[in-house]
């Protein structure tokens, strides 16, 4: 039995132990710990649900990769993302293998290739165990409460935007400054779930008399990622897989199952 195994095995004998164990109340609050966290959801949060939803993974590629980890195991927590436990059609492993081959996830491969460590490989080990994965390959998917959730901040964002675009179609200046300023942590959202792009945000806001330079220095995840100009995902090219403690045989990467879900 290799280290992982015995990691994995040895976590799901405490999970199950501990299910044992709770009382009802132990229950209620383990629920009211989950609601919490399903209200402080954050944009990697959104952004991974949203690229299961858009069955494109490609959106996931350029998040922190602890963050992306420590994401999908809050996900998976709250039933937000679900294994996918029938088998995959021809088509579906198709395309996951078309997304390996990408120069994305090439790139992407490479960079973690380079600077692996400790820290990294701790995480994955975690990450492997508390989504009960018996190959880094197992795909996920975003579960019908994780659709609902989905669909809740996708209404949000859109009636934000709503606002924005009104004051912009109204050219008041004072009222579109106002609604840009107070929901600036929201606007990578705009470009993630396609209400905007990177160049109508920008001719938008230098049109209405504000730094649109300033303002995409605030919007680094989606705007380094091509979600501000369209691009994300159109590139094609060679692929590459992770090997050793990150995928060993199993012919994939380490993030296959995190990154390629919803496939």
């Amino acid at each position: 039995m290799s280290d992982l195994e015995k990691y994995e095995k040895e976590y799901l004998d405490r999970v199950n132990n501990k299910k044992k164990e709770l009382s009802e109340e132990e229950k209620k609050a383990e629920q009211g710990e989950i609601s919490k966290e399903i209200e402080s959801l954050d944009n990697i949060d959104y952004t991974i649900l949203e690229s299961y939803e858009q069955d494109n993974p490609y959106l996931q590629l350029k998040l922190g990769t602890i963050s992306a980890l420590d994401s999908a195991m809050k996900l998976f927590r709250c039933g937000l993302i679900e294994k996918i436990e029938r088998k995959l059609t021809f088509t579906e492993k198709e395309k996951i293998e078309r997304f390996k081959e990408s120069y994305q996830y090439k790139q992407y491969v490479a960079r973690i290739q380079r600077i692996a460590d400790s820290e990294l490989k701790d995480k994955f080990r975690e990450y492997m165990a508390k989504l009960q994965l018996k190959t880094p390959d197992d795909p996920f998917d975003i579960s019908e409460k994780g659709k609902q959730i989905l669909l809740t901040k996708r209404k949000e964002v859109e009636s934000v935007w709503q606002k924005i675009r009104s004051a912009f179609d109204g050219k008041n200046k004072q009222l579109f400054r106002e609604q840009v300023d107070k929901n600036k942590p929201m606007f990578p959202l705009f470009l993630i779930m396609g209400f905007a792009n990177g160049s109508m945000m920008g001719a938008m806001m230098g049109s209405m008399g504000m730094n649109s330079a300033s303002f995409m220095q605030d919007m680094d995840m989606a705007y380094n990622e091509g979600y501000a100009d369209g691009s994300a995902g159109d590139i094609g090219g060679e692929g590459g897989d992770f090997g050793g403690d990150f995928g060993g045989d199993s012919g994939g990467g380490f993030l296959d199952g995190g990154m390629s879900v919803g496939m």
